[in-house]
């Protein structure tokens, strides 16, 4: 009906994204770049290039598009996911940087405090990233947030509280399977490290059965590995990293379901590229690193 309608390209993307079909999600985005360019479409666009390992083009294109947003709301928006990209290459300057230029334009952008949180947890500041998840975590108890606070908790031995902030993940997932909400994927991550085992298999399952993207793969070998099935979580973790995608905890999981040289590499590589990935995991894959020949 309407070939430039920038809500229906921008859906698109977005679907096509999350059922893993990256180089149709890419050609969409190159079509929606071409008919309707704008903020929208450019995050997008960013997004399915830094899936495909082109952070250098990702970067060019979230900039492009906050020189263009006018509208606070845009530019809290783009200058965050510039802040989570930061964050995820281990430039936690930077990311303290977009953050806070998010935060000038829209004061409570939670997005962008709680990408500020993980960024002072990078750079050892630990109390102003526990307030800053505290402030999130009571204004939107969703699992990411709360296990970062859990495990920022937990890194600094407060087991207490971080065995709070890992229960109120477990009611959420209930509350949202309750209300007909599709959680299985925060279900089998948050549970894998912190919860039942067995549901984290099963959920992980269940949206593998759904859609074959990176994240799903991650969150099935983790759940496997954890369930003991080492040689079965492999070829997922290695799934989960063949797109060329940047993330350190994925580098991490396949590091620890890996053994030898495959393993040295790839813990080695969620170090070099994110040293405070996870609270917990990156002092974990040091420990690992160490004790691999």
């Amino acid at each position: 009906v309407n070939p430039y309608g920038e809500r229906a390209l921008s859906t698109r993307i977005d679907a096509l994204v999350e059922l893993g079909r990256y180089p149709q999600a890419a050609r969409a985005a190159d079509e929606a770049d071409a008919r309707r360019p704008g903020v929208p479409v450019f995050t997008r666009f960013a997004y399915v290039r830094e899936l495909r390992g082109d952070v250098t083009g990702a970067r060019r294109v979230l900039k492009r598009a906050l020189a263009g947003a006018t509208a606070p709301g845009d530019v809290a928006y783009t200058a965050t996911t510039l802040g989570q990209l930061a964050w995820r290459q281990g430039d936690f300057t930077t990311a303290l940087r977009r953050c806070g230029q998010a935060l000038r334009a829209d004061p409570g952008y939670v997005a962008a405090q709680e990408c500020r949180a993980r960024a002072r947890a990078g750079r050892g500041d630990t109390t102003g990233a526990v307030r800053d998840l505290r402030d999130v975590v009571a204004r939107y108890p969703l699992p990411g947030p709360l296990v970062t606070l859990g495990e920022l908790y937990e890194a600094r031995g407060d087991r207490a509280s971080a065995r709070e902030q890992y229960g109120l993940v477990s009611a959420w997932t209930e509350l949202a399977q309750a209300n007909g909400v599709d959680a299985d994927l925060d279900t089998a991550l948050a549970a894998a490290d912190h919860g039942d085992r067995s549901a984290a298999l099963r959920a992980a399952r269940a949206e593998w059965a759904r859609r074959h993207t990176v994240h799903t793969a991650d969150a099935l070998a983790w759940a496997l590995h954890m369930n003991g099935r080492d040689r079965e979580a492999l070829p997922h973790a290695r799934f989960a990293t063949r797109t060329g995608f940047r993330e350190a905890s994925f580098f991490y999981h396949r590091g620890v379901i890996a053994r030898g040289a495959e393993r040295r590499e790839w813990l080695g590589r969620a170090l070099r590229l994110n040293p405070a990935f996870s609270p917990v995991g990156a002092d974990a894959a040091r420990d690992l690193l160490r004790e691999t020949p």
